[in-house]
């Protein structure tokens, strides 16, 4: 990497890592930071990378800055390697091309700022694409245990990385067939399979529920085309790679008349298949717009040489000009402060703490309780804020999540109705925003008493907490 980009990426790892610890959290991360307490092979929602990055981060502090420190650290190691595919593949002039596009995508603003399943997926995505095609192109057997390796890390992320390996068996099969009768291409496979057991062997003790759990989330039942689901996950698309840069995309795709060049598909068929499958699967369900994320991973390479060949550097140039003003208003005090959208946005995180100055005033002794009762698992950043990681218990069972796996079959409470068989386990105190659910307990128990009824207009939105104690 050229000595500028190298400098470029420590001040952008520097400024995210800074930026993020006044950042609310997200709740996904306050749950992420709970598996991390709770070291355990896999977990209902997802596969355990996210839990042992977290882990490795807060050896010594749980403070916002370590929690999400893993998240900095991997989209630049992203970012540097993705820097050297380009390099590799096509040439220098690509290779920084690409390394501009990948720091200034919405995408990765939001990666370096949110620790995710998502960004390990990320990490191992281009570390596993780099690996692939050295091994494959180069005939460097060595990178065929970084292939296995990479690919295995892939889906101890996410499950949709076996999209990617996928592409590469279709590459595979199409320019190197002869890769299949070496033994390096299977020891890789095994490799895979060893690294990725450890989630195996915790759904069949769970009876594949976290599998269970993905395909019901992802897979409508019923095959009717929903245009608004469709729709929105095609507009979401724009946004989450970037508006000056999906359109360029697409658009030198089209015009290329080498498209089909060996190199550049083996950068177009992941790029292509995981946002075909996905599309597909948005045009019967909602599906979240970052689930196809790791399409832009090769696509910022294959986007990156054709910027270069087509010298489109004002294009890029303004591309950068727009993800500044986005981490401007997203990542300094300055949108939170002055921008009433940034406000908003803000308001629906880390809500909280909001109400800091209020709980201190309560001194509140929450060890005291045997349980504490939150709303569903976005209640999360209750357990965060107290540091409270054991005897959580969540109501909603709207959506299951690993809070289920955790308590309530120690406790033999139903998934499918926990308030209405939460026994008498003792004292409680309920965090929460909703009225019907304390009052819905307070049948179930002997005693209870109202601590505080919090509630605050921020940026326009009534926030509120209850805190209720109940005794047997």
């Amino acid at each position: 990497m050229n000595a500028r980009e190298k400098y470029v990426l420590l001040f952008y790892t520097i400024f995210n890592a800074i930026s993020n610890k006044y950042i609310p959290f997200y709740s996904d991360e306050n749950y992420y930071w709970l598996w991390s307490k709770k070291l355990d092979f896999s977990y209902f929602d997802h596969p355990p990378m996210v839990a042992y990055i977290i882990k490795l981060t807060t050896l010594f502090s749980d403070d916002p800055f370590f929690v999400r420190l893993g998240a900095v650290l991997l989209v630049s190691g992203t970012a540097y390697v993705l820097y050297a595919l380009a390099k590799k593949i096509f040439d220098e002039r690509a290779a920084i091309y690409t390394f501009y596009i990948f720091i200034s995508s919405v995408l990765t603003i939001a990666a370096s700022t949110l620790m995710t399943p998502d960004i390990p997926l990320m990490f191992f995505t281009s570390l596993f694409l780099y690996s692939a095609y050295v091994y494959l192109e180069e005939d460097d057997k060595k990178y065929a245990l970084l292939m296995g390796l990479s690919a295995g890390a892939m889906i101890l992320s996410k499950y949709p990385g076996i999209l990617v390996i996928f592409t590469l068996l279709i590459y595979v099969m199409i320019y190197k067939r002869e890769t299949l009768k070496e033994k390096y291409f299977y020891i890789a496979a095994a490799i895979v399979i060893l690294v990725f057991s450890p989630v195996l062997y915790w759904n069949y003790q769970n009876d594949f529920i976290s599998f269970t759990f993905q395909l019901n989330h992802g897979i409508a039942e019923e095959k009717v085309f929903n245009p608004k689901s469709f729709f929105n996950f095609l507009g979401a698309q724009i946004i989450l790679f970037h508006p000056f840069y999906i359109a360029p995309l697409v658009y030198f795709i089209i015009k290329d008349k080498n498209r089909f060049e060996r190199k550049k598909v083996y950068l177009l068929l992941p790029f292509l298949f995981v946002i075909l499958f996905f599309s597909y699967f948005a045009a019967f369900k909602h599906a979240n717009a970052q689930w196809a994320g790791i399409a832009y991973i090769s696509a910022s390479v294959l986007l990156g040489r054709y910027f270069a060949q087509n010298g489109s550097k004002k294009l890029l140039i303004a591309g950068m000009i727009f993800s500044a003003i986005i981490i401007t208003l997203l990542k300094t005090p300055i949108g939170v402060t002055y921008v009433a959208p940034m406000q908003k946005l803000f308001s629906r995180l880390g809500k909280i703490n909001y109400f800091e100055a209020e709980i201190k005033a309560l001194n509140l002794d929450v060890d005291k309780y045997d349980y504490i009762l939150i709303d569903d698992y976005h209640g999360a950043e209750v357990p965060y804020y107290f540091k409270r990681t054991d005897n959580v218990l969540v109501l909603n069972a709207a959506r299951a999540s690993n809070f289920n796996l955790w308590r309530y079959q120690d406790l033999n409470i139903s998934m499918q109705s926990p308030i209405q068989t939460l026994p008498s386990i003792g004292s409680c105190l309920y965090v929460g925003r909703d009225k019907a659910h304390y009052e819905e307990i307070a049948k179930l128990f002997g005693n209870h008493r109202v601590i505080a009824d919090m509630r605050k207009i921020v940026a326009g939105r009534e926030l509120n907490y209850y805190f209720v104690e109940f005794q047997n």
